[in-house]
């Protein structure tokens, strides 16, 4: 699922987010004195607009990519961003993960069985309790 997402999840939110840019940039409201940044014409204020929105939906998606690979934002400064590890896990700590997640499911698999297997042998031991209160009835009497 990783591999997948590193190869077509991030060209494939890129996609969605300038078509949702593209959309906010066409159905947004321009106002009636359009604002000077815009150089007074509609179509400049709407590019903006989506430029605005691509730049916020592509950098949050920059972030998710990096937090996958266990990195992220840590320098904001004159030259930019810059992502550094955060977190460092290797390949063989992801293979440990996946072994000790398989023998919790072991565990707990076993845990049922022997629970099941308790609760029947408190069963036929309370079932030979009754028997054996009954023979010492019968050779009391």
């Amino acid at each position: 699922m990783r591999r997948w997402l590193k190869d077509f999840g991030f060209p494939v939110l890129v996609l969605g987010a300038l078509a949702a840019s593209g959309y906010l940039a066409a159905s947004v409201p321009v106002p009636e004195s359009v604002p000077d940044f815009a150089l007074q014409a509609a179509a400049v204020y709407r590019l903006e607009v989506g430029a605005a929105c691509f730049a916020a939906f592509y950098l949050a998606a920059i972030a998710f990519f990096l937090a996958l690979d266990g990195r992220g934002f840590a320098e904001l400064g004159a030259r930019g961003l810059k992502a550094t590890k955060v977190i460092q896990a290797t390949d063989t700590q992801q293979l440990t993960l996946a072994q000790h997640l398989e023998l919790d499911r072991d565990l707990e698999s076993d845990l049922k069985k022997t629970d099941a297997a308790v609760k029947s042998a408190f069963g036929t031991l309370s079932e030979h309790e009754d028997r054996l209160a009954k023979l010492e009835e019968e050779r009391l009497n």
